[in-house]
């Protein structure tokens, strides 16, 4: 028998056709198919026009590794027809008129749908215990890959874009193979992955249309959950509810609540407030954090939802920051109502009333009366003590002295509920004068050139 050598073209086109599958078995391009809702409607409808925008979708990818062990698999769902229409036919169990379509059409609908629809991995580490002649041993005995499907309805008013009700839900599954995928996945074991680039295609494609599935049962589940809660809050979707709907009391406190701002960056929010009537804005070094630039918003925008890429729009520079003193100066444009700052030490003692004002946890504009509890030096910085809330959020606002209304410090942290109770810290405004260098009224022209120096 003569055997003839291959030709390197040949040899060449084997290899590029073997790393070809091995790439392309890599990846699972799906979609989130088309009426999947099929619940039954609701006994009595809500007569009132919903739009479901769809404009707000974009393909998600999730990469599992650990779903064959030899390779990282990612799969791509495509998520904005197939989501979009779910969600409206849910909708559509309860109101009498549902439509997808984009946010331009807002304006001809009483409600307007926003579904925020995302899948992450959620992996669990199963471990078990081997117990040797010494000590306890913990190893990993199984992992086993997931995804976790989360999807949120906000309800808004198409004018105002007040959010008239916000509800979410989510759902978990390990991700699993279907008979051709176990097949795959044990023949590819027992050929010691030798025929895997061969395989590999089938594998992702019988796997994807698995998780596809799942995720598509983890949708409708979520969603049946979410009109179900809708259902039990219909009352709220009444012509009573309009936009003046229990409006806010502010009363005496409004106006320093418009002296007050909320602050946001990437990663984080915080408070701040003005100190003078062109824009300067007095803050914590930890809620600036490294940014150049942090947006924020006055009590007039309200509603608002944070970390949305919608107006207004409205950015302070990083004009000074302190770390060590964990203070910052912002600077806005614009003419803005401000406080003053009680810089005068003596105005001021232990068992005075102070408000905390800020935005706790997302909760705007709030206000949180207390006394002072004490006059600190901590680490050589002038603290103010007072058993009012200081909570995540509030880092940067004013602390308020009741019987002027001027500014004593500027909220900056608390101690953790598991150590001790009531016991949150200002940095005194003494202390911004001193290490920030401002005073009132503040001097543009002169820290712009401090700023221009450090350039």
């Amino acid at each position: 028998m003569i055997f003839t050598p291959l030709s390197s073209r040949t040899v060449f086109s084997a290899i590029l056709l073997f790393f070809c599958l091995l790439v392309c078995g890599c990846n699972y391009h799906g979609r989130i198919r088309r009426n999947i809702y099929k619940k039954p409607s609701f006994q009595e409808k809500v007569d009132l026009s919903v739009l479901v925008v769809n404009d707000r979708f974009i393909q998600q990818s999730v990469t599992l590794n650990g779903l064959d062990n030899y390779i990282p698999a990612q799969y791509i769902f495509r998520t904005d027809d197939g989501a979009a229409v779910a969600a409206a036919d849910a909708l559509g169990t309860l109101f009498s008129q549902v439509d997808v379509g984009g946010k331009r059409l807002a304006s001809q609908y009483d409600y307007v749908a926003e579904i925020d629809y995302t899948v992450v991995p959620d992996d669990i580490h199963y471990r078990y215990a081997i117990v040797g002649n010494e000590d306890l041993v913990w190893r990993e005995k199984r992992y086993y890959p997931g995804l976790k499907t989360t999807v949120r309805l906000t309800l808004r008013r198409p004018g105002s874009r007040q959010a008239v009700i916000l509800l979410d839900a989510s759902r978990r599954h390990d991700v699993t193979l279907n008979t051709v995928g176990k097949t795959i996945y044990w023949f590819n074991r027992v050929t010691l992955t030798l025929l895997y680039p061969v395989l590999s295609p089938a594998f992702m494609q019988t796997s994807g249309s698995a998780i596809r599935k799942n995720l598509e049962k983890d949708l409708q589940e979520c969603l049946s959950e979410i009109m179900n809660q809708l259902e039990e809050n219909r009352i709220i979707l009444s012509s009573g509810h309009g936009p003046d709907y229990l409006p806010r009391r502010d009363g005496e406190y409004r106006e320093m609540l418009e002296k007050t701002v909320y602050l946001e960056v990437p990663d984080g929010h915080g408070s701040g407030f003005f100190i003078s009537p062109d824009g300067y804005i007095l803050t914590n070094a930890h809620v600036v954090k490294n940014n150049r630039d942090v947006r924020f918003y006055l009590y007039r925008d309200m509603p608002f939802e944070p970390f949305r890429a919608e107006p207004p729009f409205r950015y302070a520079r990083v004009i000074k920051v302190n770390k060590e003193r964990d203070l910052a100066l912002l600077k806005a444009e614009g003419e803005f109502p401000y406080f003053e700052l009680e810089t005068d030490r003596s105005r001021y003692k232990t068992g005075d009333s102070v408000l905390v004002l800020g935005n706790p946890l997302n909760n705007f504009w709030t206000v949180t009366q207390g006394i002072i509890s004490a006059l600190n030096n901590y680490y050589s910085t002038d603290e103010i003590q007072v058993d009012a809330a200081i909570n995540p959020g509030n880092s940067g606002g004013p602390l308020v002295l009741k019987s002027s209304g001027k500014v004593i410090g500027v909220n900056s942290r608390s101690i953790k509920a598991h150590l001790g109770d009531g016991m949150g810290y200002a940095i005194s405004a003494y202390e911004v004068e001193r290490t920030l260098g401002i005073r009132q009224p503040v001097d543009g022209e002169k820290l712009e050139r401090e700023l221009l120096k450090k350039i």
